[in-house]
């Protein structure tokens, strides 16, 4: 994987793609549940420390800093 680091550390506004998810099944359902998968395409809105929002499509969605340092993302090629 090119590029790779975990959401919580990513910089702002920037597309990535979700290259991969090491959370726990509860948390991984929750994540799908948000539309975010292996693949997906976000764009990191802001990130304070750890703690995120990002875009995902029309949708805004905030993580916390656990939450997103078990989602490993890449620069999106878009």
């Amino acid at each position: 994987m090119h590029n790779c680091q975990p959401l919580s550390t990513a910089k702002e506004h920037v597309r990535l793609a979700i290259a991969a998810i090491t959370a726990n099944n509860k948390t991984l359902c929750r994540l799908m549940g948000l539309g975010l998968a292996v693949g997906t395409e976000i764009e990191l809105l802001r990130n304070r420390g750890g703690d995120v929002v990002l875009k995902n499509g029309n949708s805004r969605i905030s993580l916390g800093q656990e939450v997103a340092s078990q989602i490993t993302v890449r620069t999106s090629s878009r």
